[in-house]
């Protein structure tokens, strides 16, 4: 069976490396967050052209820093909703949970 995207991309030194770096420029800030004015910890590095079993080795669209961009949890579950994620709760317009 063939390696999922998730073991052999995300777990590669290369995209770890990469990573650390975006975050860093980025000053570990959630970029959503900031741009409304919050300052919440990016948790994740977002594809935002997503990787596909087609593209993932592409380093134009893996590794390239105009396509990716820093999250929180939050706001990486808002931008997930509605493809493959049930939603367990709401996000109120400045991006913070509501429960």
């Amino acid at each position: 069976m063939a390696k999922s995207i998730e073991h052999e991309f995300y777990k590669s030194t290369e995209w770890k490396r990469c990573r650390e770096s975006y975050l860093a420029s980025v000053g570990f800030f959630c970029e959503r967050c900031k741009a409304k004015g919050f300052y919440e910890p990016a948790k994740i590095v977002h594809h935002k052209v997503y990787l596909t079993k087609a593209n993932y080795k592409d380093p134009s669209i893996a590794f390239n820093f105009d396509n990716l961009e820093a999250l929180c949890q939050a706001c990486h579950n808002n931008e997930h909703i509605g493809d493959h994620h049930e939603r367990r709760y709401t996000v109120d317009e400045s991006g913070r949970l509501v429960f």
